[in-house]
C-alpha cells in the first residue's frame, strides 16, 4: 500500500513538472525543485563527564533514510546534486541555564572547569537562581565577553544561510596560500602554548567569514585541520558542554564557551571538560582553551598539546568588502579593477542557464543591467562570490545572502537576480513590488527575456535595456554612497521616508528587546534611518538620523566613544550591550549611553539583552515601555535632508571626516 501510495505521488510529480501554465511576469511556472534526499546523521551516544553527569543525548535519523516527500523531491533533482545540511541548532534554555559548581576542578584535559558566568543570561547553579544586574540603566552587566557578532551581516541562520563559502566541513592539508588568493587575511597567528582569550576572537569578528585552523608547525604551507564558517555562527557563545552548533555556510559543528574552550568537530557531540576530549571522530576535532591561562588542546587526534611550541592556531578572516545593490555603477571602474565583460544581451535575450556558465571562470562577479548597451554605467547592479551568485536556490521566496551583500537566487527554468533581501516572489522572475528600485531579475531557461531592471519591469521585449555580467579575480570596490550631513533630526516626518523610497525594516515598543539579529533584517541597502516615535499612531519621529548602513550597522568596542558617519551623526554598535546614536562623539555606554549633556540629541537601544529600552532623546529608563516605539527604515538614494519630497540631484552632499 505504502509503494502505491509512493508511485502515486511520483507519477503526479511528474505530471506537475511536464505542465506549463502562464504567470504574472509571462513566463514560465515550471515548479522544478532539484532538491535531493536531506539525510541526517546516525545516532549520537551518550557521553560522559568526569565529574559524573550526564551530557544530552540525541537520535538522529539514520543515514539514507529518506521521507516520502524527499523521495518525490527527488524526481527533480536534475541540475544540483548537491545533500542539504540539516538546519542549525541555537542555544536553547537548557545551554543557557546549565548547572555548574563555583568551584574550579581540574579537568580532564589540563584547563580550569570554572564557568566563568560573566555573561548578559540568568544562570541556574547548585545554589539557587543568581541574576546579574547592571547598575545605571537597567540592563546586564556583561562586560561583552566575546559576544561580538560580524560587522552587519549578522543573520539567524534558520531563516537566512548566509553562503560565501563552500559547505565543505572539516577539511585537510589546506593550502595556506589559497586562503590569500581568496582574499582571506591573517588575523591571529599563535602557539599552541599562548592563552588564546575572547579578545582574540574579537579582533577576527569583524568580517563576513573566516577560516580556523591548526598547522603543524610555523613552516608548514598547509593546514593539518581546518574548517570555514559564517563570522556570525562561528563566535557566538554557546555554553554547551555536549552540544556544538551546525554552520550551514561551511559545514562544521562550533562552540564557544567563555572560561572553556572554542573549536569545531564534523558533528554535534562534543565532551568539553573544559576543551572536547571526545575521542569518536578525533582527526575531525579542533579546540582552543579560551580564556583560561593554560594553551593547548587538541589537532585533530593530537592531543594534550597545551604547551606545545611548534603547533600553532591559526585564524584568517575574509576581506570581500559588503557592497550591497550598487546604483549608477561605472563601467570603466570594473575594467580598472581588472574585471572582464563575459555576457552582454538586450533584456529581450533569453538568458540560459549556458549563458551564466560562460563567467563561471573567476573568483567574483558583477551582475548589472544599462538603460542601453552605450550607457557608461549600470543603472543597478551587484558583486558576489562566483559560486554562490550562480549557486541552484530552488526557492521561490527567499533569496540567499552573500559576502557581496546582495541576496541572490538562481532557479533554473524560472530565473535568476537579487534583491537587497531574502523576501522574493518568482513567478517566474520577482515580481515584488517592496524595494523595486534595489530588485534586478532576468527569466533563466525560457523562450522568453525580460524581466525587470529595478522599478522597470515588463522588458521581456525590450531590445534597449542591456543585461550584462563582468568577471574578476580581484577584490570588488563598491561605489561611495552619497548621503547629506543631516545630523540628528527632530519631528521628521514619517511620510517623508516613504515619498523617498525607504521601507520599513523595523519597528517594536520600546519594551522589545533588541537583537543583532533585527539590525540585520536593515541591511541590503545603502542607507538607514533609525528613529523614535511617541506612539505607534504618530506621524512623526521625536527624534532620528539618517546614516551610511555599513557604517551605522558596524561593530564598535567603545564604551565612551562613537563614530562619525556622512549622515552627520556619531554612531556605535556594542554587541551585548547597546545601539544607537548622539550628536557628538561622547558616550557614556553602561550597558545604553546615559550620557545627560546633550540629552535631547541621543538614542539608545540596547542590544542582545533579555531587556527593552532605553532612552529617547531626554526620556529615559523605557526599558518596560509599550507606547514609545523604536523604529528603522532602509532605503537608497537621500538627495535632501528636507522632509519634501526627494530632489532630482545630488546637491548637497557633505563629506563628514572619520574618526576611528
Amino acid at each position: 500500500m505504502q509503494l502505491l501510495s509512493v508511485t502515486v505521488l511520483l507519477t503526479v510529480a511528474l505530471l506537475c513538472k511536464a505542465a506549463s501554465i502562464g504567470t504574472l511576469d509571462g513566463g514560465s511556472t515550471s515548479p522544478k525543485y532539484g532538491i535531493t534526499t536531506q539525510q541526517a546523521g546516525g545516532s549520537e551516544t551518550t557521553a560522559v563527564k568526569s565529574d559524573g553527569a550526564t551530557a544530552m543525548k540525541s537520535s538522529g535519523t539514520a543515514k539514507g533514510q529518506s521521507t516520502l516527500e524527499e523521495l518525490v523531491k527527488q524526481v527533480f533533482a536534475s541540475d544540483d546534486s548537491t545533500g542539504q545540511k540539516p538546519k542549525p541548532v541555537g542555544s536553547t534554555a537548557a545551554d543557557l541555564t546549565a548547572a555548574h559548581t563555583d568551584t574550579a576542578v581540574i579537568s580532564v584535559d589540563g584547563g580550569s572547569t570554572s564557568p566563568k558566568a560573566q555573561e548578559n543570561e540568568m544562570k541556574t547553579t547548585s545554589t539557587g537562581t543568581v541574576t546579574l544586574l547592571r547598575v545605571g540603566d537597567g540592563g546586564s552587566t556583561s562586560p561583552k565577553a566575546g559576544v561580538n557578532e560580524i560587522d552587519a551581516q549578522v543573520k539567524d541562520p534558520s531563516s537566512s544561510i548566509i553562503a560565501s563559502v563552500p559547505s565543505t566541513g572539516v577539511v585537510y592539508n589546506y593550502l595556506e596560500s589559497t586562503l590569500v588568493q581568496k582574499g582571506f587575511v591573517k588575523c591571529y597567528d599563535q602557539l599552541y602554548s599562548h592563552y588564546t582569550s575572547s579578545a582574540d576572537l574579537n579582533a577576527c569578528a569583524g568580517s563576513e567569514f573566516v577560516f580556523v585552523g591548526a598547522k603543524s608547525s610555523s613552516n608548514a604551507n598547509v593546514f593539518s585541520i581546518g574548517a570555514f564558517g559564517a563570522s556570525v555562527n562561528v563566535f557566538k557563545n554557546t555554553y554547551s558542554t555536549s552540544q556544538a552548533y551546525y554552520d550551514a555556510v561551511g559545514g562544521a559543528y562550533w562552540y564557544r564557551y567563555p572560561g572553556w574552550s572554542f573549536g569545531f568537530a564534523s558533528s554535534t557531540s562534543v565532551n568539553l571538560n573544559s576543551c572536547d576530549y571526545n575521542n569518536p571522530d578525533c582527526s575531525h576535532r579542533l579546540c582552543f582553551h579560551l580564556d583560561q591561562n593554560v594553551g593547548g588542546y587538541r589537532a585533530g587526534c593530537t592531543v594534550g598539546i597545551n604547551g606545545d611550541s611548534t603547533w600553532r592556531k591559526v585564524i584568517y578572516k575574509s576581506s570581500l568588502p559588503t557592497c550591497g545593490v550598487q546604483y549608477d555603477y561605472k563601467e570603466s571602474d570594473l575594467i580598472q579593477k581588472g574585471y572582464v565583460k563575459c555576457y552582454e544581451q538586450p533584456y529581450s535575450h533569453a538568458t540560459s542557464s549556458a549563458s551564466l556558465a560562460t563567467c563561471s571562470g573567476s573568483e567574483y562577479v558583477f551582475v548589472g543591467a544599462k538603460t542601453s548597451k552605450g550607457a557608461n554605467s549600470f543603472a543597478i547592479g551587484a558583486f558576489g562570490v562566483t559560486s554562490n551568485v550562480f549557486k541552484y536556490t530552488y526557492e521561490q521566496t527567499k533569496a540567499v545572502l552573500d559576502a557581496g551583500g546582495a541576496y541572490w537566487y538562481r532557479y533554473p527554468g524560472w530565473s535568476f537576480g537579487f534583491a537587497s533581501s531574502s523576501t522574493v516572489n518568482l513567478n517566474s522572475c520577482d515580481y515584488n513590488n517592496p524595494d523595486c528600485a534595489s530588485r534586478m531579475c532576468w527569466h533563466l531557461d525560457q523562450n522568453v527575456g525580460g524581466y525587470r531592471a529595478g522599478c522597470t519591469v515588463g522588458l521581456n521585449s525590450d531590445s534597449t535595456w542591456t543585461k550584462v555580467i563582468y568577471s574578476g579575480k580581484n577584490l570588488p570596490t563598491c561605489s561611495p554612497v552619497a548621503v547629506p550631513s543631516c545630523g540628528v533630526l527632530y519631528n521628521y516626518p514619517e511620510n517623508a521616508l516613504i515619498q523617498k523610497s525607504f521601507t520599513k525594516c523595523y519597528d517594536q515598543p520600546y519594551s522589545h528587546a533588541t537583537t543583532s539579529a533585527d539590525l540585520a533584517n536593515c541591511m541590503g541597502s545603502s542607507l538607514v534611518f533609525v528613529g523614535a516615535k511617541s506612539t505607534s499612531g504618530s506621524n512623526t519621529f521625536a527624534l532620528g538620523a539618517f546614516g551610511v548602513s555599513s557604517n551605522v550597522l558596524k561593530t564598535t568596542s567603545s564604551a565612551t566613544q562613537a563614530y562619525i558617519d556622512d549622515g552627520g551623526a556619531y554612531w556605535y554598535r556594542y554587541p551585548g550591550w547597546s545601539f544607537g546614536f548622539a550628536s557628538s562623539s561622547s558616550v557614556n555606554l553602561n550597558s545604553c549611553d546615559y550620557n545627560n549633556p546633550d540629552c535631547s540629541h541621543r538614542l539608545c537601544f540596547h542590544l542582545d539583552q533579555n531587556v527593552g529600552g532605553y532612552r529617547a532623546g531626554c526620556t529615559v529608563g523605557l526599558n518596560g515601555d509599550s507606547t514609545w516605539r523604536k523604529v528603522i527604515y532602509k532605503g537608497n538614494y537621500l538627495n535632501s535632508c528636507s522632509p519634501d519630497t526627494m530632489a532630482t540631484v545630488e546637491s548637497e552632499h557633505t563629506t563628514a571626516s572619520k574618526g576611528q
